[in-house]
Parts: C-alpha cells; sequence; structure tokens
C-alpha cells in the first residue's frame, strides 16, 4: 500500500469516529430534553396583564395590589407566585422598605377565575418555586405565593386577583411583580408567566391661599328702593345722611320719614352692610362722635343729639337745653311716647339670604337686645320690612351716650353681604328748644381670623 492509500484509509477511520461521537451526543441531548423542559410544559406568556395599585405613596401600609391578566391558553391553575423585585430579570430583590411577607398581607376574598374554587394565601414551609416567601426575615421575603385543589382548566379569559396589605417601599421606585401560574399545587409546573410593572413616587402638594377680606359699607338709603335690599359693592354706596324731618311732641319721628313741602325729611334709613370671610366671625358696633364746637367748659354730654354748638349736661336731663334726652342701652332700651323727649334708635330687620339676593349666609344676629326694638324676632327680614309697625305704648329705642363703642350685632361664622337696617326715632317735649339738631355716628367692624 502506497502512501496515498495509507493516507485515506487514516482519514476514513478518523471521519467515522467523528460521525459516530455525534451521534452519541445527539443522544445524550435527546435523553436530556425532557429533563431540561421538566416544569415549564408548554409555558407561555401572561397577555393584558397589569397592576393596580390602591395607594403610590412612599411607606404606605395597608395597600391593595390588583393583578389582572388573560391565560394565553387553557389550563388547570392551581397555585400562583408572585416576586416583587426592583428589576424585571435577573436576580430579584425585594424594593428598600416594602413588605409583602404573608404573615403581613392577605389575599381578597373577590377573585375573578372560571374554576369556583377561590385561592388562598400559602402559608406552609417554602416549596418548589416559592422558595422566598417564609423569609428568617419575614419583611425580606421577595414572593407572595396562593393556592388552591382545583384540577379543572381555566378558560384562556381574563383573571383577577387582590392582595391587600402590602407595605409600599420606603422610597420612590419603580416595582416590578414576576408573576408564575402553576398547574400543580407544589409550584412545581410552571404553565405561564409574565411581569407587571407599578411605581412608588413622591406625592404632589397643592398650596394656595384665601386671603383675609372685610367690606364693610355705612350708608343711608332711601325707602323707595325696592326691598329687599340689594347692595353688591360699597362703591354703590355715596349717601350718608338721614333727616328725620321735623320733630314735635304730638308724633314719634321714625325714619324713614315720608318727605312733605314743609319736614325736609329724606325718606332714608340707615344701613350697615358686612361681607367678611373671617372663620370667627364679626362684630360691628358704634359710638356717636364728640360735638368739638361746644359753647361752654362742661363735655358731659357731648354725644348726644343736640344743636351745635350747644353744651349739654348729661347729669340733668332737662327738657329745655338743646339736646334730646337719650335712651338707654341697658336691658332693653327705653319706649318712647309722644311727647316725651327722647333720641334713640333700634333695628328693625337683618337683610340676610332669606330677603337679600346679593347675600348668601344668615348668621348676623343681634347681640344687644336694647336694639331691638319691641323684644322683636329680627334676624332674616322680610319684603315688607320698611314698614314694619313702631306703635306707640311699646315702642324701644337706645343710644349709646358714650364715646366706647357698643356692640349691634355680631356673628360667629363667615357674613355675605347681609344687611343691618337702622331707623332713628326721636319725639319732642312741648319744651325741647326749636333748632336743627344732629349727631354723627361712627360704626366700626371687627372681624376675627
Amino acid at each position: 500500500m502506497n502512501n496515498k492509500n495509507i493516507a485515506d484509509h487514516a482519514l476514513g477511520l478518523r471521519m467515522r469516529k467523528l460521525v459516530t461521537f455525534l451521534q452519541v451526543a445527539v443522544l445524550a441531548v435527546a435523553g436530556l430534553l425532557p429533563v431540561l423542559l421538566m416544569g415549564r410544559a408548554d409555558a407561555a406568556t401572561l397577555t393584558s396583564r397589569s397592576v393596580t395599585i390602591t395607594n403610590s405613596k412612599v411607606s404606605q401600609t395597608g395597600v391593595s395590589y390588583d393583578f389582572d391578566f388573560t391565560l394565553p391558553s387553557a389550563t388547570p391553575v392551581q397555585s400562583m407566585r408572585f416576586e416583587f423585585c426592583t428589576a424585571p430579570l435577573g436576580a430579584c430583590t425585594l424594593p428598600a422598605g416594602m413588605d409583602i411577607n404573608y404573615t403581613l398581607t392577605a389575599t381578597n376574598a373577590t377573585q375573578v377565575f372560571s374554576v369556583a374554587t377561590a385561592f388562598a394565601e400559602y402559608v406552609g414551609i417554602d416549596a418548589g418555586a416559592c422558595d422566598d416567601h417564609n423569609n428568617a426575615t419575614p419583611a425580606l421575603s421577595t414572593e407572595y405565593c396562593v393556592t388552591r385543589t382545583a384540577a379543572g382548566s381555566e378558560t384562556a379569559i381574563a383573571k383577577s386577583i387582590t392582595i391587600d396589605t402590602i407595605t409600599n417601599s420606603s422610597s420612590v421606585a419603580s416595582l416590578y411583580v414576576r408573576v408564575s401560574i402553576y398547574s400543580d399545587t407544589a409550584f412545581a409546573t410552571e404553565v405561564h408567566s409574565g411581569t407587571v410593572a407599578a411605581a412608588i413616587v413622591d406625592q404632589l402638594t397643592i398650596n394656595g391661599r384665601v386671603q383675609e377680606r372685610l367690606n364693610f359699607c355705612v350708608a343711608a338709603m332711601d325707602e323707595d328702593d325696592v326691598e329687599p335690599v340689594s347692595v353688591t359693592a360699597c362703591t354703590a354706596l355715596t349717601d350718608a345722611n338721614v333727616d328725620i324731618g321735623v320733630i314735635d311732641d304730638s308724633t314719634l319721628s321714625v325714619s324713614p320719614v315720608e318727605p312733605t313741602a314743609t319736614n325736609g325729611s329724606d325718606d332714608d334709613f340707615g344701613i350697615l352692610m358686612v361681607n367678611t370671610n373671617a372663620s370667627g366671625g364679626v362684630v360691628v358696633g358704634y359710638f356717636p362722635e364728640d360735638a368739638t364746637n361746644i359753647s361752654g367748659a362742661d363735655t358731659h354730654q357731648l354725644e348726644a343729639f343736640r344743636v351745635l354748638p350747644t353744651d349739654c349736661n348729661v347729669l340733668a336731663t332737662t327738657l329745655t337745653d338743646q339736646c334730646f334726652v337719650s335712651a338707654g342701652n341697658v336691658a332693653d332700651g327705653d319706649i318712647i311716647t309722644s311727647g316725651a323727649e327722647f333720641f334713640g334708635m333700634y333695628i328693625p330687620c337683618v337683610f340676610d339670604s332669606a330677603s337679600n339676593p346679593s347675600a348668601t349666609t344668615a348668621n348676623l344676629n343681634v347681640a344687644n337686645n336694647s336694639y331691638n326694638g319691641s323684644d322683636e324676632t329680627i334676624v332674616g327680614g322680610t319684603t315688607t320690612c320698611e314698614s314694619e309697625a313702631f306703635a306707640s305704648a311699646t315702642a324701644e329705642i337706645a343710644w349709646n351716650a358714650t364715646n366706647v363703642s357698643d356692640t349691634l350685632v355680631s356673628s360667629t361664622n363667615v357674613v355675605d353681604d347681609e344687611i343691618v337696617k337702622l331707623r332713628f326715632a326721636a319725639t319732642a317735649s312741648s319744651t325741647t328748644p326749636t333748632g336743627s339738631y344732629t349727631v354723627v355716628t361712627t360704626y366700626i367692624a371687627t372681624s376675627t381670623f
């Protein structure tokens, strides 16, 4: 045999050995396939999968995680594993501060599956793929597992299961839950799987401020103005004079007095309008201004209804000087009758939301009974407020004859465009001197915010 034949023969032997080796390798791999595929028989990815959480706040406790998914094919489902991780793939690390251990969490009884038997929380020792649910440090467990004994196949439609009372991560983080479905109760044969995602985020705080507000108007209004009274802006009020016309000893002059050719009245009454957002309410009071241009040294009665520059003596209720006797402001005030000199005022009504189109509240109340007429209930005026009777035999008025504010009305809550009506009343005695009488009043509104 020549050299060429010897070389060809050796090559043939090597080729036959190689073919034999490859055949053995193929057979070996074929024999291992059942082992490699064990536990993943016909595994497929869950579709339409999601997790909805009831609260995304950092470190929030008692959070529910609702898992929704669709099985890609009909198969028995007897156990499920939910693995909570910081990444969708690779080694699973539980988000810092998160707690999903079964000793804390619970399986919600409301579930959507075609097989009637409900899933229950798995509380046994680690088993199969559920190998980190019973961690030596429970708060570090990465898995939550559920089981049931129900060999029937689940249909390939939407499913839902909720895990309650989870504690979110202690910092802002993305969360990935790897869901694995097993056909057995030992977490051994995985049939479907898929990953869902959620996020633990910061809360957004929105700040704003409602500024303190007090709109307070003092004005005179004509009786012919349509009632209920409606005033939408203080700037609309320009009149500040009330004239009660001729005062004699035969009648009571009570504003508003209808004008005649000889009495000089203006048919006005006084109003106070309050609008404030003070949660602690508002107090409205008044005092008459001192008359400074007096003709004498006595300053006892500078706040009286008087003819300037008359000097009055508050210690003597004289009926012959040019100062009216002031009604008292204690108890129920004083009854005014024709011919018995007196001057004062009272509050016939408060126009609130029941009678004032521009108001939305009814919170103002009379705080001083001296000014409520004949002990009338005056809160919530009616459309006939201007024509309320003022009977001479029982009519009560009051007056603050000091320069210290006397409370008229108050509220303990916000007030919206409520209007206090003021009526001024006087009668002369047979000896009250002639003259033009006047007094200037100052009103103060104090809001508590």
